[in-house]
């Protein structure tokens, strides 16, 4: 467990919601999440699995009716910018069917096992926040970790949607 899981653990208890008390996650706006593997295992390192994981999430966001402004997959977890609209899914149920669909496809490749750590993490996207720092953050991912030397010849990032500012 990573230092930032166990100090979850302790402070918050095991069960605790990791989502914002009150506030209504089906409501239209934009979230920043972060989706971390089982044990922040290295798991998307494997190129078959990380191309799948990004066309999973691609095909469940045109399902769910979810805009991708950014992603960034790389070998522990996903950085996603991403807004819902009127009349869809809540964020929460969003997350859990990519995590169920991305699981399978996991399951298929590598046998069975966890893919997913419990949960994800949001930051809600308030008006006063550039959305254009927060796609920089996401996509600067890779050069940041030692991944590539650019952002370009990075292969698992992108923007599937553009930002209306």
């Amino acid at each position: 467990m990573r230092e930032s899981e166990q100090y979850h653990y302790k402070t918050y208890g095991k069960n605790r919601s990791l989502r914002l008390k009150g506030f209504d996650y089906s409501t239209p706006g934009v979230y920043f999440l972060t989706l971390c593997s089982w044990k922040g295992e290295n798991v998307f390192y494997d190129p078959k699995l990380a191309k799948e994981i990004v066309n999973c999430l691609e095909d469940c966001s045109r399902q769910f009716g979810y805009k991708v402004y950014a992603y960034c997959l790389i070998p522990n977890h996903l950085h996603l910018l991403t807004g819902v609209s009127e009349g869809v899914r809540s964020v929460s149920q969003y997350v859990q069917a990519f995590k169920s669909l991305s699981t399978r496809l996991f399951w298929r490749s590598f046998g069975k096992g966890k893919l997913w750590q419990r949960g994800f993490y949001d930051h809600i996207i308030r008006k006063e926040e550039s959305l254009v720092e927060i796609t920089k953050y996401i996509l600067a991912n890779p050069v940041r970790k030692g991944l590539s030397d650019t952002t370009d010849e990075y292969p698992y990032l992108g923007m599937l949607d553009e930002i209306m500012l």
